[in-house]
């Protein structure tokens, strides 16, 4: 007998003219897919007020360059 799970990756973004904020859920597509930076670059709508903007990781979240790699 085995425990099986899958992975899911949650980006928390925050609206850059609302403020509000919001999740987007997503599955890895393959085994060794990097996931830090999966939406950085990537245009989203806000669903509060319907900005669109490029995605960008939050400055500061990563303290120490250790945990870039």
């Amino acid at each position: 007998m085995t425990h099986q799970f899958t992975i899911e990756i949650l980006y928390h973004f925050n609206c850059g003219k609302c403020k509000g904020w919001w999740s987007y859920a997503l599955t890895p597509e393959y085994k060794f897919q990097h996931l830090g930076w999966g939406m950085s670059g990537k245009f989203q709508h806000c669903p509060h007020c319907g900005a669109e903007a490029e995605s960008e990781i939050k400055e500061n979240f990563f303290e120490k360059d250790s945990l870039l790699s």
